[in-house]
């Protein structure tokens, strides 16, 4: 099923181009035979040349040795298909991700995908978004190429207090995981959505959720991750307070497995929440991964104003913010920024 809309092209894998390029990328550095992927397709080896010969139009390179068969030694630093399947099934991610190489919003497009039939939980992945939205309808600059949008919609059908951590626990899973991709970072979560190194914001979260008196019908857990961007190109107003993990790690991420990652902690915190498994304490997973702890804060809630320190969160998913009075305040929605 395509989007509505025919200025995005979803663009799929076949099942030959996966099963090709899982074998080559399992075997690493050795060589493949050619008389395995024919018998494994079925197809003749001239066949298999013509296939190879496809992946090489769309980025991959391959090492062909008489009697050895093929070796894959270049594979394209963009979104694809097969390859994100491939880091999916490494890590046991069961999400079945719609690929667009450009889209207005991953947020959209699920929306989209939801009302033409498409049963969720489902994925809609790409590398530039032309009007990517973040909280409070704020505007997310997200025109690079370079960069990662993804958004995963589920069908819960349970309560809404099932769910109400769902955004807190998706941002401490990924980012536990993405911090595999850049040791040595110091990656944080700043409550409730954004995830912030050194200082500066390099990802943010969007949850939309469709629901009646007593019940979530669909959630659409939304993040936009800035990945391999130069910062020095964003636009004036947020140059100074936004980075990349690019930036930070000083080398290029593999977009696939990066997406594959965020896509497993994703699917992880949803079925913790659905199935309560987790095991640890909300706040206490929360705590070293803070961006604002032991910080002065302001938070604004509708016409209010608070000013205190951060000091953690509550087992409801509250900013607890210590004011002057000595007081403690349960900041549960609002938008909070650093004082400066």
């Amino acid at each position: 099923m395509n989007t509505i809309d025919t200025e995005y092209r979803l663009e799929s894998s076949s099942e030959d181009e996966y099963v090709i390029l899982k074998e080559l990328l399992d075997a690493g550095e050795s060589f493949v035979s050619g008389s395995l992927l024919s018998e494994l397709l079925g197809v003749s080896r001239p066949a298999i040349w013509g296939k190879l010969e496809k992946l090489k139009s769309k980025g991959f390179d391959f090492e062909a040795v008489r009697n050895r068969g093929y070796r894959l030694i270049e594979v394209p630093d963009v979104l694809h298909p097969a390859l994100l399947r491939y880091h999916q099934a490494k890590l046991g991610s069961t999400i079945g991700a719609l690929y667009f190489p450009v889209i207005d919003s991953t947020n959209n497009e699920a929306e989209r995908q939801y009302s033409h039939r498409r049963k969720g939980p489902f994925a809609v992945v790409s590398s530039c978004q032309t009007q990517g939205r973040g909280r409070l309808g704020r505007n997310w600059h997200s025109a690079s190429a370079e960069n990662l949008y993804l958004s995963v919609l589920f069908e819960p059908n349970i309560p809404p207090q099932q769910l109400q951590h769902f955004t807190l626990w998706a941002g401490i899973h990924i980012c536990r995981k993405l911090q595999s991709f850049v040791p040595g970072a110091d990656l944080r979560i700043k409550w409730p959505n954004d995830l912030f190194c050194e200082g500066r914001k390099f990802a943010g979260m969007l949850t939309e959720a469709r629901m009646d008196a007593d019940r979530i019908n669909t959630i659409i857990f939304g993040i936009g991750i800035n990945l391999n961007s130069n910062p020095m190109q964003y636009p004036e107003e947020i140059r100074r307070t936004a980075t990349s993990l690019h930036a930070v790690h000083g080398k290029a991420l593999d977009l696939n497995a990066v997406a594959a990652a965020v896509l497993y902690s994703v699917e992880k915190a949803y079925n913790n929440c659905i199935k309560g498994e987790t095991k640890e304490a909300l706040s206490q997973a929360w705590g070293p991964l803070s961006a604002l702890d032991g910080k002065t804060v302001t938070a604004i809630m509708g016409d209010r104003e608070i000013t205190g320190t951060a000091s953690g969160i509550d087992e409801s998913g509250a900013l607890l913010l210590q004011l002057p009075d000595g007081s403690t305040q349960a900041v549960r929605a609002g938008d909070v920024t650093l004082k400066k």
